[in-house]
């Protein structure tokens, strides 16, 4: 565990200002001090070259594989098996430099579960922000969720979500690409429907993230105030003019597409799902590059758990793609720590006095080459190096 300790150059405050010689000193899991030049006497040197805020991957599914085919696993899943999956996953986010994820639903709330009865026992973990999940009985993600069709059923899986201490509760506007039987683009949640369901979890204090693809989900899901729209796949200028002055964050995942379109093992997996990613891997291209142009309010997310997207170093790809579409280095670094943290709510995010001492220790500066992510020298989560 730090007490204290320097880095020859650190990135600080909300506005990820590069500092040199920058010491920090550490009390209970925080930020006690932060200061630069000589500082407190005997702060030992950080071997690395440049700190950064930990990573902040507001989008997987901890219990979900990243196989060819998650929906028949998931199904055919035991309980007992999944606690070892959700930490071994976990671990995997927490080593490629990531210290919070926000899970977006599980079988059977398997994570839920595991985060309210105290976290993942003696494995190291990033911060996990657990939601729960309610689709259609047939409807995109209904393998990792309560199922509702009326208003009640909805409201009575609020509550239950609600009861294991969640803080999210997950949406489906619209159809997706990996459930049988679903379209991406289609709407899942009539208008009527998806409000007031959004209104019911805000007044039981959940917020509330939107999957949706298509055009007339995202828009559904603005007008309903929910609170993050994940892969916004068919955005287009409209939808983009309603996103100014909302409190809708959108949820870039465009890396989960991209492993599964260039995995070589992508004809093993679901006819269905491979002939869907196919079609829809160019519109979610070019809705990330809208929303980069835009300046929308944007965080980053690697769904990782789904098909061909292992758990561990997709922000490190996803962070190439949001530079590909447009952002330069220091945006990109702000959507993948600041930017998520401010959405979920925690206390991580960025390094200043009282915020958390979750530390991503690289051995080249990202901010001249966003390749730096993969160069880890350490990772830190509230003061403790991962891994001792």
């Amino acid at each position: 565990m730090y007490k204290a300790i320097r880095f020859r150059k650190a990135l600080l405050g909300p506005e990820l200002k590069p500092v040199d010689n920058v010491w920090m000193t550490i009390e209970g899991g925080l930020i006690a001090a932060l200061g630069t030049g000589e500082g407190p006497a005997e702060v030992p040197r950080h071997p690395a070259a440049v700190a950064i805020p930990g990573l902040v991957d507001c989008h997987v599914h901890l219990a979900l594989s990243g196989g060819a085919d998650v929906e028949r696993e998931a199904r055919a899943s035991h309980p007992d098996a999944r606690q070892d999956l959700i930490e071994a996953n976990a671990f995997s986010h927490l080593q490629s430099g990531v210290t919070t994820v926000r899970d977006l639903g599980s079988p059977e709330d398997a994570v839920l579960h595991a985060v309210k009865a105290g976290g993942l026992g003696t494995a190291q973990a990033p911060r996990i922000v657990a939601a729960g999940a309610i689709s259609s009985p047939t409807g995109h993600g209904n393998f990792l969720s309560r199922w509702a069709t009326t208003p009640g059923e909805y409201e009575e899986a609020i509550e239950a979500i609600a009861g294991l201490a969640a803080h999210w509760v997950k949406l489906f506007a619209t159809g997706g690409v990996i459930t049988t039987g679903t379209v991406p683009g289609a709407t899942q949640m009539e208008p009527s429907l998806i409000s007031n369901v959004a209104a019911a979890a805000h007044r039981s204090g959940l917020a509330v993230a939107a999957h949706a693809h298509g055009r007339d989900g995202i828009r559904n899901a603005i007008e309903a105030g929910v609170d993050s729209i994940e892969h916004f796949s068919y955005l287009t200028a409209d939808e983009a003019a309603l996103l100014n002055g909302s409190r809708c964050t959108l949820v870039s995942t465009l890396v989960a597409t991209e492993r599964f379109v260039s995995s070589d093992q992508r004809e093993t997996a679901n006819p269905e799902a491979l002939a869907k990613i196919l079609v829809h891997a160019p519109h979610e291209r070019a809705a990330l590059e809208l929303a980069v142009t835009a300046r929308l309010p944007l965080a980053v997310g690697t769904d990782a758990g789904t098909t061909f997207n292992p758990h561990g170093f997709g922000m490190q790809e996803q962070a190439l793609h949001l530079n590909r579409a447009g952002m330069d280095p220091a945006s990109v670094l702000r959507a993948m720590t600041v930017n998520g943290s401010r959405l979920l709510g925690g206390g991580a995010g960025y390094l200043d006095v009282g915020r958390p001492a979750d530390v991503l220790c690289l051995d080249a500066d990202p901010l001249e080459d966003l390749g730096a992510l993969y160069q880890i020298n350490e990772v830190i989560v509230g003061g403790r190096p991962v891994g001792t």
